[in-house]
This record gives C-alpha cells, structure tokens and sequence, in this order.
C-alpha cells in the first residue's frame, strides 16, 4: 500500500473531483461515515453515553461535523466544539454545518470557540464525555501548534480519561512526518485510534510522533485505484524531490509469496546454506540466535562460523546447527592476526564455498582485530572467490567496523551479488558521522542516504522499521511491538533475512528483506500476546517464527501501532 505526503493526498482528492467529478462534498460525507461507523464496531459503549467532536476550521472540520450528524441520527448525545469564529466555515465545511443545523432544529447547536475563554468555559462538559473525536487539524498543517489550541490538545492529553478517535491524523501531526512541524515539544493530540482515508500519509509512520496515532485504519472513500496510479506513473523515481512517492507499507499479503508450498521431493539443498559469522567470548548468544532464527525462517543448512573458545556452547545450544571454528585473540575475539596473507584467503574461500547468505556481524565486539577481520569477509564474499557468490547481510559490529567510514565499505561491497546493512540509529549515526537523534529526526532521508551510498539494501531498525533500496523506494513496516526493545532481538532480525534470502536468493532483494522485517515483527507480536510484553525476550520472538509463517492473512480494517 503506497504512502502518500499531504501535497500527494491534495492533488488525489483534486484529481478525483475535477478530473472524476466527485463532488467534494459527497468525499466529505464518505470520510465522515466511515469514521461513524468505525464508533460503532470498536466504542458501542460510547453511543450510549456522551461523545464530544472537535471540528477545526478546514474540510478535517468538515469530516467531524459529518460525524456529529451521524450520531444525532442515532439518538447519540453529542457536544460539537467548532474551533473557528462563526461565519468562519468555508466550502464543503460549511456546507457540512449548515446540513447540521438544518436537519436538527431543536437541541444542541454546535457550539462555536474562537477564542481560549470560550475554551475554558467549554473545557468540563468536553473531558466528561466518553469519547472524542479528533477533527481539530488536519493534514495542511504546516508547523508547530503553539497557539492556545495548544493548551486545548495538552489539556486533552492530560486529563481526559476516554478514548480518542482522530479524524484522518492526529491534531499536530505533521502529515510528511520530516518537516517544521516535528519539533519535540510539538503539542500533538494522543488518539487511541486514527481513521484515514485512502491511503496512509507518510506522518503516520515517519513522525517522531507517530506513537501518537494509535491503532491505523484505512477506509476507501470512492477515489478510484487508477487515479492513484495517475498521480504516481508521471514522477521521475530519480528525482530527490520525488523520493516521497516511493514509499509504501508491507502488508500481511506481501508475505504470501514466501509461504508456498514446498515440492513434495525437495531436499535441504534447494533452501539455501546460511553463514552466520558472529560472537566472541561473553557474547556467544548473539550467535546462537542468529543462526537459530535462520534455521527457523526455513533456511535448508545454517553454519555458525564462531571464535574457537565458544564453539562448543554453540553448537551445543542448537543441534541442528553445523558449527566452524575460527581464529581468534586471546580474549576470544575474533581476528586473523597471525595467519598470513595465503592462509586467510584459503580460511575465507573454504568457509564461503556453496553459501547462499552471508550474515555478518552479531556479537562480534568493537575491538580491532574483529573490525579488521570483517571488513576481509566482506571483501573475500564480494570478490567472488566461491563458487556460489552469496548475499551479504551485515549487522551490528559489523556495521561497527565502518563507524565514519560509509566509502570503505560501499568499496568492502563493491561487486558483491547483494548486500543489505541493518543498523539501529546508534549504528547508523556511528555509520554517518551524525547523532542518534539527528538520524532519528530524518529516518526516511537516513536510509535513503545510506542505501545510496552504498549501494546495500538497509534496514534502519525501530518503530516502524524503514527498508530502503539503492533507488530510493522506502518499504514501512507497520509490525513488532516495544516489548522487542530487548537484546538479541536484532541478531533474531538477522537470522530471520538471511533465512529468507538463502531460500529465494532471485527474487528483488528489496522485498524479500520487507517481507523478513514484516515477519521478525509480526513473531513479535504473536509473542507479546503469549507471555506479555514486559517479559518478552528475543528467544520468545524464534519460538514464535513457525506461527507468523503459518497464519493466514486475514484482511484486517487496522495494523496496530506502538503506544504513544
């Protein structure tokens, strides 16, 4: 599913109007119902007691006054709070309020607050309602809410005990989620849930307040598919100015793909050889989870190529992993110090021989002697000296390895059958020479950047973790949950591409690694729901891999979202 930037959904809705002669009203009215309805399946509760609806200004304002003539149909009680002066009302909007008023004569008429004392006087009678509607701001806006409509969202946010249903994005979201309305102290409405329509808005996933859209439901309003087709075909996918059309959402259905039916005299060979290099003494875990979440995505054969010294707890924690043993340093780290030139080439070319993927990376330390001997692996993959030239998937420390240095290893890569780097912010700032927060303030143009430069398929890992290709598309992922902000839940993530990759290594990279995210996360998910999360620990994510294959993909209204 594409995602579009509110200049995108404007001229969508302009397309559809001029170009189809939808009236904008009837798309109003569409918005509005669908929001209605989606009170009535998830808040029964609430049509029994009172509901209060926050209308702006704008067409948002618009859709909420559709919502309270709904509701009156139904007999519901409702407080409408119309933020604007009277008279101020223009378009489909104020035709909105005018049919409000005209089929109800008699009981409440929406009450109009123009001003913070016409606020404060409607402040109670709001925050005892039992649900709110969200119709304040919509998608135009353009920068931070520091008006007294700030004081209004704060004050929702603080004391109202209810749900909150937002209208299409929360009220001081930015819409394109990079830009001057992302400040830190931005005052943004927390909703329960949020119901847009046609199409996520790239604020819903890329805001550093995307927390605050709660659970995201989509709802078609009538725009024709081909019209979206229409919008996007034209732009030049090599343009930096169009970087936004190319980004989209992994859905269950994109995983289906990957779940055929095997063939009834397929043998382990067919699926792939996985390498994983990984571990050091204290860290032989990072390894074994790996490795173990490889086999689990299906992955025919996994090798776990370890420091010496920690060889027999790996291959004890997993039998039916086949184990390497590799030079190490004395503090068990691994490191070819002391092997001559010949000698490593011949360790590599051995080890490599036959393999599908190459993951690299998982508990291998920040010590020298590690970095030097993965920026040789990558190389030795790279340069082809195996029969088979496998997909390099790197991780961790090393992508640590290369902290300040992104030239060294788009030449580490060069020539490599694939690669796909998947750095958390720490590693990606460490990779780019910029802090953590200024990488997660631009997380989009982050990956993008990286990905570029490198020429590797990346993964910036987080709430809705981002794959990016070379070419700029941006795969969102809507799965996972904050109990996975645990360790090993990366080298889980690792095990979990490379496993999917070594089975098919000829289908674009780019999606089999958003399908591999969707599926790390989605195991997650299942998790949490097992044993909590709070208690959820990366073992807990593999245990759950075999259900996220096997589930059905059931077409759902929503995708859950992280809490605010």
């Amino acid at each position: 599913m594409r995602i579009l930037s509110a200049a995108q959904s404007r001229e969508l809705d302009r397309l559809a109007i001029e170009e189809r002669g939808i009236a904008g009203a009837r798309l109003m009215a569409r918005a509005g119902q669908a929001v209605a309805q989606t009170i009535e399946r998830e808040y029964p509760r609430a049509l029994a007691g009172r509901i209060g609806v926050l209308c702006g200004g704008g067409n948002n304002g618009g859709d909420g006054l559709i919502v309270a003539r709904w509701l009156r149909q139904r007999q519901v009680r409702v407080l409408t709070l119309v933020f604007a002066p009277p008279g101020k009302l223009r378009g489909d909007a104020a035709g909105a309020l005018a049919q409000l008023r005209g089929e109800f004569k008699t009981g409440p008429e929406p009450v109009f607050v123009p001003d913070a004392a016409a606020w404060a006087a409607q402040r109670t009678e709001l925050l005892n309602c039992h649900l709110i509607v969200d119709a304040l701001f919509g998608t135009g806006l353009v920068r931070p809410v520091r008006t007294w409509l700030g004081e209004v969202i704060a004050d929702v946010n603080r004391e109202f005990r209810g749900p909150v249903l937002a209208v299409d994005i929360p009220s001081g979201l930015g819409a394109d989620g990079e830009g001057p309305a992302e400040a830190a102290d931005a005052a943004v409405l927390r909703a329960a849930r949020t119901v847009t329509f046609t199409t996520p808005k790239l604020g819903h996933y890329l805001s550093r307040h995307s927390g605050c859209v709660g659970v995201l439901e989509v709802a078609p309003i009538g725009i024709p598919e081909e019209l979206l087709d229409q919008l996007l075909e034209p732009l030049d996918k090599n343009d930096d100015a169009c970087l936004a059309c190319q980004v989209r959402v992994t859905r269950a259905a994109d995983l289906e793909p990957y779940r055929a039916p095997r063939a009834r005299d397929a043998h382990k060979g067919d699926f792939g050889h996985v390498l994983v290099v990984a571990g050091s003494v204290g860290k032989s875990g990072a390894a074994v989870l790996a490795s173990t979440a490889a086999l689990r995505t299906g992955a025919g054969l996994v090798t776990a190529a370890v420091p010496r010294s920690i060889l027999p707890m790996v291959a004890a924690a997993q039998p039916e992993l086949m184990t390497e043993p590799l030079p190490e340093t004395a503090e068990g780290q691994l490191s070819f110090q002391g092997l001559e030139p010949g000698g490593r080439a011949a360790l590599l070319a051995a080890r490599l021989a036959g393999m599908t993927v190459l993951a690299l990376g998982p508990g291998l330390t920040h010590h020298e002697g590690p970095a030097a001997a993965v920026e040789e692996w990558i190389r030795a993959a790279a340069a082809r000296v195996a029969a088979k030239v496998p997909i390099i998937v790197i991780d961790a420390d090393g992508l640590n390895a290369f902290a300040g240095r992104r030239e060294a290893l788009r030449l580490a890569l060069a020539g490599a059958a694939g690669a796909v780097l998947t750095p958390h912010p720490g590693e990606m700032a460490r990779l780019c020479g910029v802090t953590t927060a200024e990488v997660q303030l631009r997380r989009r143009y982050s990956a993008q950047r990286l990905a570029a430069e490198t020429g590797a398929v990346t993964v910036l890992k987080g709430q809705y973790s981002l794959t990016a290709d070379p070419g700029g598309e941006v795969i969102v992922n809507p799965t996972g949950n904050p109990g996975m902000a645990t360790g090993g839940s990366g080298d889980v993530l690792t095990g979990v591409i490379a496993g999917l990759i070594a089975q098919f290594p000829r289908r674009r990279l780019v999606e089999t690694v958003a399908a591999a995210v969707y599926l790390h996360g989605r195991a997650g998910d299942l998790a949490a729901a097992r044993v909590g999360e709070m208690a959820l620990i990366a073992g807990d994510v593999i245990a759950a891999i075999p259900a996220a294959l096997a589930e059905a993909p059931a077409p759902a209204p929503a995708e859950a979202a992280a809490s605010c």
